[in-house]
């Protein structure tokens, strides 16, 4: 049992060493650091629509449902994703891209560590950091928001629960695939890292492109971002007086903005496969 125990926790290793690589550096850590200062922010203002005080000065201006509502937890996550995706394109392409570089690759395969175990072990550090900015500071939030609300205002928006994980986890699969997907084929961190920037601003000015010479929305495929912002809006459901998505992310249909997404994901591991299964030593 206990070597049982002990084969599934070897990408540990990894995940432990990934983190202690990138939080060496002190910029890395510093913007770590200020990573959580929305989250501070956004306590703040969530104490002082509750303050009494507050709301006498304002004379009731500073209103609950106004500032505390479901666009309020999606632009929190929105605001804390953007932030991360700074924070994985600085560090996570240079967590692969050297193991290929250097042909570390070898190395960690040819001991008892399988493709999926090194996989996980390095996108579990893309998937904590991530987390720790993004869902799980939105939901310590919503835990606060409905603590100070009352009145059962925790479970009449409990469903606000199950967006905001699906939300962040949908975001961390995106950006941690695709960035292990570029940093397996390109060597050198900072082409990585600038592709990677690429995939998510560069694309979509040529669906932009796209849709102005063809006169068609389906170039907005391209703009992962924006997608990702189609789903948002439906899982916290912003909508207009009429039903429809609030803001611009009606230009697609939902089905297409999950399809896209969902095949994006699996390219990204289908080229971590290829990759790394021409890596792979056999042991016998």
């Amino acid at each position: 049992m206990a070597g049982r125990s002990r084969r599934r926790g070897r990408f540990t290793v990894l995940s432990r060493y990934g983190f202690s690589t990138l939080f060496s550096s002190r910029p890395f850590t510093a913007y770590t650091v200020l990573c959580m200062i929305p989250f501070l922010v956004g306590m703040t203002i969530v104490y002082l629509v509750h303050n009494a005080a507050v709301q006498s000065m304002l004379n009731g201006q500073f209103g609950r449902t106004t500032w505390i509502n479901n666009l309020f937890f999606m632009r929190f996550l929105g605001i804390e994703a953007q932030m991360g995706f700074v924070l994985i394109a600085w560090g996570a392409p240079g967590m692969v891209s050297k193991d290929f570089a250097n042909h570390a690759v070898q190395l960690y395969l040819s001991r008892p560590l399988s493709r999926a175990e090194y996989l996980l072990g390095k996108v579990s550090v893309i998937g904590v950091l991530l987390s720790s900015t993004t869902w799980i500071p939105t939901l310590v939030l919503f835990v606060l928001q409905a603590q100070l609300e009352g009145h059962g205002w925790g479970w009449t928006n409990f469903w606000m629960v199950g967006s905001i994980i699906l939300s962040g986890l949908l975001g961390i699969a995106l950006v941690s695939l695709v960035s292990m997907a570029i940093a397996v084929w390109v060597r050198w961190r900072i082409a990585a890292t600038a592709l990677l920037m690429g995939v998510f601003f560069v694309l979509p000015g040529l669906g932009a492109a796209i849709n102005a010479v063809l006169r068609t929305r389906w170039g907005m495929l391209l703009n992962f971002t924006y997608l990702v912002g189609v789903v948002w809006t439906h899982l916290f459901r912003i909508v207009d007086r009429l039903g429809r998505p609030l803001g611009v992310f009606d230009l697609v249909p939902l089905w297409s903005a999950w399809a896209t997404l969902l095949t994006v994901c699996l390219i990204s591991l289908g080229l971590l496969h290829h990759r790394l299964k021409a890596r792979e030593v056999e042991r016998s």
